[in-house]
C-alpha cells in the first residue's frame, strides 16, 4: 500500500473495528511506547513485544525513538506487521549502543510501514532481510527511512521483496545485495524510493558474483549529498549475471556515466533520466 493511503486505510479500519480488535486475521493488536491507548494490549519495548508476539499480529509503534538494537522477527513469526504512527521519522530505532544492529528479518511475510530504523556506529546494518542461512520471503516496506554508518539495508538471499516510498540515507551503502547458503536475492521489487547522502553506492552488491536475479528499480531518486558529492557509485552490480530491469529514475549526474552507473549485461536500461534528459542509452 503506497504511504499516502496508509492514513485513511487506518482511519477506515479503526472506524470498522480493526483496529480494536475485529480483525479475524491477526490475533492481537499490540502497542508499544509512551500514551498507548488504554484499550490495547500494551507492551514496554519493541523487543519484550517481539518476545511474546504471535504469528498474524499487527505492532502499533507510537512516535517516539526507541533506544533498541538488535531486534529481531524470528522466523517462527510469520507472518507480521508492524506500523510506525505519527510523520515518517517520528517513530525510529536507535540503538544507543555503537556495535549494535537496528533490526533483522527472519520470518516470511512481514510487513513495515511508516518505520525508522538506524544502526550502531559500528554495527553491520541496519535491517536485515534474512541471514546467512535463512532467506525470509515476501518482505515488505512502505514508507520506511533506513540510515546509518556502513550498510542501511542488507538483502541477504531474500525472495519477493518490495520496497515502495522509502528512504535510504546517511550511510556508505543503501541497499546491498548478499547471498546466502540458499541462494541469491530475488524478485526485488524497488519503487519510488529515495536515495540521498550515500557515500558507496545507492544499490550494490556484497561481492561481484553475489548478483540480484529479477530486480527492478522503478521511479526512484539518486540523489547527491548536502555539500553536492555524488557517491563513489549510483549503482554497482557490474557483474553480467545480475537481471533486472531500471525505468523512470531519477539520477543527479550529467550524463549515463559507466563509472557511476555500473550495470551488468542482464540488467536492461531505461528510459532513466540524468542532468542530460531522459534516455533509454546503456551508461557508457
Amino acid at each position: 500500500m503506497p504511504s499516502q493511503l496508509l492514513w485513511p486505510a487506518i482511519k477506515q479500519a479503526a472506524a470498522s473495528g480493526v483496529l480494536a480488535g475485529g480483525y479475524g486475521y491477526a490475533k492481537n493488536n499490540w502497542y508499544v511506547g509512551a500514551n498507548a491507548p488504554i484499550f490495547g494490549r500494551r507492551v514496554d519495548s519493541i523487543e519484550a513485544l517481539l518476545a511474546i508476539a504471535e504469528p498474524g499480529d499487527i505492532a502499533f509503534l507510537g512516535p517516539q525513538e526507541y533506544s533498541e538494537g538488535n531486534l529481531v522477527i524470528p522466523a517462527t513469526l510469520s507472518p507480521f506487521t508492524m506500523i510506525g504512527m505519527g510523520n515518517r521519522g517520528s517513530s525510529f530505532i536507535e540503538p544507543s549502543t555503537t556495535t549494535m544492529e537496528g533490526l533483522q528479518v527472519l520470518a516470511d511475510d512481514v510487513t513495515l510501514m511508516n518505520v525508522g530504523i538506524a544502526k550502531g556506529a559500528t554495527g553491520d546494518y541496519a535491517l536485515s532481510v534474512g541471514s546467512q542461512a535463512v532467506s525470509a520471503d515476501r518482505f515488505r516496506a512502505y514508507g520506511c527511512k533506513i540510515e546509518g554508518d556502513g550498510v542501511a539495508a542488507l538483502l541477504y538471499g531474500a525472495g519477493d521483496v518490495l520496497l515502495e516510498d522509502c528512504e535510504f540515507c546517511w550511510c556508505g551503502t543503501g541497499i546491498q545485495f548478499r547471498s546466502n547458503d540458499i541462494g541469491f536475492n530475488t524478485q526485488i521489487y524497488i519503487r519510488r524510493c529515495r536515495f540521498h547522502d550515500v557515500l558507496t553506492a545507492c544499490l550494490g552488491h556484497f561481492a561481484a558474483a553475489q548478483q540480484v536475479n529479477g530486480l527492478n528499480v522503478e521511479d526512484s531518486v539518486f540523489e547527491r549529498d548536502e555539500s553536492g558529492t555524488p557517491p563513489v557509485d549510483y549503482i554497482m552490480l557490474s557483474d553480467n549475471l545480475n537481471t533486472g530491469y531500471f525505468a523512470g529514475n531519477r539520477f543527479a549526474f550529467a550524463t549515463n556515466e559507466a563509472d557511476t552507473l555500473a550495470i551488468g549485461t542482464g540488467i536492461l536500461w531505461g528510459p532513466n533520466g540524468t542532468e542530460a534528459g531522459w534516455s533509454t542509452a546503456r551508461p557508457s
